[in-house]
């Protein structure tokens, strides 16, 4: 029932999109034509021209002065002096605007400037279309948050099972391609469970073994069955090991199945980095970026960057920061930390003061240009202090609370940083 709701929830809000689409094209549209107006606008028109087809200048309108003055002279308006006078100064009037229009560029052809007015006009109309289209969303509105994060979680509780994803995505058994020696030990190690089945050690070597040759479903089978003889024994290595087994199975998918054996070792353990990498990598799957995000810093800031599930949280945590519009960076591109700080309390002083003020330097050059996120400029700021620049760490830190404006949390964390380097009480 609750289901059947939010998908008349869902609907509601597509049909009141239909109307915005409408509106927000037609102002699209009318931006559109008002810049194509603008630009191309004085190519596509010329100038008037009289009935023998010649432009209509200032030249034209002194000669006709001229030939007035010869007729008032006629009829005795204008004396010969007045007429002289009056000719002198058309005359020099006259050779002024000759001379302008010589230095004047000339009216290219009708025909090729509208064509090109025209032709211009198509390609910015088209190359407007096709931008929109590629970074666009056409036809999505405004979603409330509240029917984002339902629809999110519908679609988490909707999602296949462990066994129905590999069903999707079947792998071959992978024997036939092992080294020799592997299959003999392979078909050795099948034949001893099917013969013993509460043999654990052989259960685990045999998921050993199925995975070393990329049978990863068949692994996952083992290792579960591992698992379940091992009991309350069952140790974290164990189920970590069965999770990479799992997601590898179905090709980088989260099941429920998974996500239960990851919120299992999180309980015992709230830092395993295997295990909060794929607690994110569900999230990251059901639309929960933010999620995902808080999950993988914790991964990337805090863990052994030698391990596997390391590297892939760096690899994607810079994309569902940039989903959150945060202008993240991962920890090795941020400049000294608290490590090297200490590593170089051992340096000569003239290498130490080097190092950092190299390091500062390049954070600091990075924060002015494409800014970052809030640990950044607190990092910055202890470094200054270490470096005795406290005037500069002042002005960094108004900068920060500057930048980041309301957002409390973050100009809480860089104000924290300040007060323990004692920049501030």
């Amino acid at each position: 029932m609750q289901l059947v709701l939010l998908r008349r929830r869902i609907n509601h809000y597509i049909g009141a999109m239909t109307g915005e689409w409408i509106i927000f094209g037609l102002i699209c549209a009318a931006l559109l034509a008002l810049a194509v107006l603008a630009m191309f606008g004085p190519m596509w028109r010329t100038r008037l021209k009289d009935a023998e087809g010649k432009v209509d200048t200032d030249i034209d309108i002194y000669r006709d002065q001229l030939r007035e003055v010869d007729r008032d002279l006629e009829r005795g308006v204008l004396d010969e002096a007045e007429a002289a006078r009056t000719r002198t100064e058309i005359s020099r009037r006259l050779l002024a605007a000759d001379a302008g229009a010589r230095s004047e560029a000339q009216d290219a052809p009708r025909t090729a400037s509208r064509t090109v007015a025209a032709v211009l006009s198509i390609g910015l109309i088209g190359a407007a279309a096709g931008l929109y289209f590629s970074l666009g969303a056409f036809g999505y509105g405004d979603v409330p948050r509240a029917v984002r994060l339902a629809a999110s979680e519908e679609r988490r509780a909707e999602r296949p099972l462990q066994l129905e994803a590999e069903a999707a995505n079947p792998i071959l058994d992978a024997i036939t391609q092992a080294e020799p020696e592997t299959a003999e030990i392979l078909q050795a190690l099948r034949g001893a469970t099917f013969e013993r089945p509460d043999d654990i050690q052989g259960w685990a070597y045999l998921a050993q073994v199925e995975a070393s040759i990329g049978n990863m479903q068949r692994a996952a089978r083992a290792q579960e069955r591992t698992i379940s003889m091992l009991g309350d024994t069952a140790t974290n290595e164990d189920y970590v090991r069965l999770l990479d087994f799992l997601v590898i199975g179905t090709r980088g998918y989260v099941s429920p199945e998974a996500e239960t054996i990851a919120l299992t070792i999180l309980r015992r353990d709230p830092t395993n980095l295997p295990a909060l990498y794929y607690a994110g990598l569900m999230y990251a799957q059901n639309d929960r970026p933010d999620r995902a995000f808080d999950l993988w810093r914790r991964v990337v800031e805090g863990g052994d960057q030698s391990i596997f599930h390391w590297r892939l949280a760096a690899s994607q945590i810079e994309d569902v920061a940039a989903q959150l519009a945060i202008d993240y960076a991962l920890p090795d591109q941020r400049g000294p930390s608290a490590e090297d700080l200490e590593a170089a309390e051992d340096m000569a002083p003239e290498d130490r003061q080097a190092m950092i003020q190299g390091m500062v330097s390049q954070l600091a050059d990075r924060l002015a240009t494409e800014g970052g996120p809030p640990q950044d400029w607190a990092r910055l700021i202890s470094s200054l202090m270490v470096l005795g620049e406290e005037d500069t760490a002042r002005t960094i830190l108004a900068e920060a609370e500057l930048a980041f404006g309301g957002d409390v949390q973050a100009v809480g964390i860089v104000r924290a940083a300040a007060r323990e380097a004692g920049l501030i009480e």
